[in-house]
């Protein structure tokens, strides 16, 4: 009987070797596809070695929109072409997310704050208006904290500011180095479809009427490919401690701040409230029975969110 049980359990021993082995080979053979669909916007810039894509269109002045996690450029559709009427217009792919390089980067928001401000100097963007939405909130906050002279005004949307940040156990596993991105490429097969479109629906919240008709699929084409899950991931575990880091210095951050926040987007509302509260010259507009999907339920007022930072900085 002990003698069947060893042999058991060296069996077992040897499928999980066998296991892990295999997802850890699965996991270095994940890369990045950079290639740009037919009818995507945008191109490719290096900087420092990274291609990272991004979109521009219009001129005047210059208006920078960062994408949250997960997201791409295509999350600015519905306000991109309206404000390319009268501001020139940039969205970029944020390293390791939509077609940029960069998943070997560390995924933070200083790290994503380097990249935007190497961005904009880059193509020569100045007095910009950043917009960031979500996890590009975090990253206009810790940009803001550094005061770069290219920035003017910042614009918060549904930004993430302050810890504590829950993080599924899923997440844990994939930021698990080469054993998570092989594991993502196996999950994401199976799970990660419905995953994006339970996502997706809890981010529209009560504005799910405003759910574009095929941007489930498209997103979750975009959105499950095991690069961009390990970003993903890694974002999620290492958030709480940057914004531990980061919160302490909002109250030195002397550039105007816009705070837009549906009121049913939690706990990012009450989080809207308390930036508004603790950052001096920031304007907090509240929207009633709207969720975190802010560019799509209410167009117009990001719009004259952004308006009116221009203006306000002219």
């Amino acid at each position: 009987m002990r003698k069947s049980l060893r042999r058991l359990a060296v069996g077992l021993a040897g499928l999980v070797g066998v296991a892990v082995s295999g997802l850890a080979v699965l996991g270095a053979l994940q890369k990045p596809d950079l290639t740009l669909p037919a009818g995507a916007r945008g191109q490719h810039v290096t900087l420092s070695g990274t291609p990272i894509r991004y979109a521009q269109a219009g001129t005047g002045r210059d208006v920078l929109l960062v994408h949250g996690s997960p997201g791409s450029v295509e999350d600015w559709d519905p306000v991109f072409d309206r404000l390319a009427q009268r501001y020139r217009v940039t969205a970029f792919d944020r390293p390791g997310h939509g077609y940029s390089g960069g998943a070997a980067l560390p995924h933070t928001p200083a790290e994503n704050a380097r990249v935007a401000i190497e961005l904009v100097r880059t193509l020569g963007l100045q007095r910009v208006v950043f917009v960031g939405h979500s996890y590009g909130g975090a990253t206009a906050l810790q940009l803001a904290t550094t005061d770069p002279p290219e920035i003017a005004a910042f614009v918060l949307v549904g930004a993430r500011a302050y810890p504590p940040i829950h993080v599924d156990t899923i997440y844990r596993l994939v930021d698990v180095p080469l054993l998570g991105a092989g594991f993502a490429a196996v999950a994401a097969r199976f799970t990660g479809p419905g995953r994006v479109e339970s996502g997706l629906r809890a981010s529209f919240g009560p504005n799910v009427d405003a759910l574009p008709s095929g941007l489930v699929s498209s997103r979750g084409a975009l959105w499950t490919r095991p690069t961009v899950v390990v970003s993903l991931a890694e974002e999620r575990t290492t958030l709480e401690a940057a914004l531990t880091a980061s919160s302490p210095r909002y109250p030195t951050i002397r550039k105007p701040v816009s705070i837009l926040c549906g009121d049913q987007d939690h706990p990012n509302f009450e989080q809207a409230a308390r930036l508004a509260r603790e950052i001096p010259q920031a304007r907090f507009t509240p929207l009633e029975n709207t969720g975190h999907m802010v560019q799509y339920a209410r167009p117009d007022e990001l719009i004259a969110a952004i308006d009116a930072a221009a203006a306000a900085t002219n």
